[in-house]
């Protein structure tokens, strides 16, 4: 075949590289491991450090869930007036809240961009009518 001859020393058919790879599939198979990747990313559970070196979960992008940072807060000595005065408390719900838009600040941006390229990617590149010079 003309497609697949040797480029540079490969043989483009034993490699898996398809030189008639349309620009078009390109753009649809970026777009579409973004948008994968973004909507994993966002379905991914988000957690913090929480007292004594253990994991607070807080939900995911999708959903945030404070209740355990909450819970964490409530129980915390340092919330007594006298003492927090005197010993720094880690708000650890604003912890939550802030790692939450942290993690939706990136995957939803790299869900869109990915959704776009693939949509984008069937206006991209047609095929000519005319025939080909041979």
């Amino acid at each position: 075949m003309a497609t697949a001859r040797l480029l540079r020393g490969f043989d483009t058919r034993q490699v898996g590289i398809y030189v008639g790879m349309s620009v078009r599939r390109l753009i649809l198979l970026v777009g579409a491991i973004a948008l994968i990747a973004g909507v994993i990313a966002l379905m991914l559970p988000v957690s913090v450090p929480g007292p004594e070196g253990q994991s607070l979960g807080c939900g995911n992008g999708i959903a945030a869930d404070t209740s355990a940072a909450s819970q964490a807060d409530n129980s915390n000595p340092v919330n007594l007036p006298v003492i927090n005065e005197i010993v720094p408390h880690t708000d650890l719900v604003a912890q939550c809240n802030s790692a939450v838009s942290s993690r939706r600040a990136w995957a939803i941006p790299l869900a869109v961009v990915g959704l776009i390229a693939a949509a984008g990617s069937f206006f991209v590149g047609g095929r000519t009518s005319s025939a080909r010079a041979g």
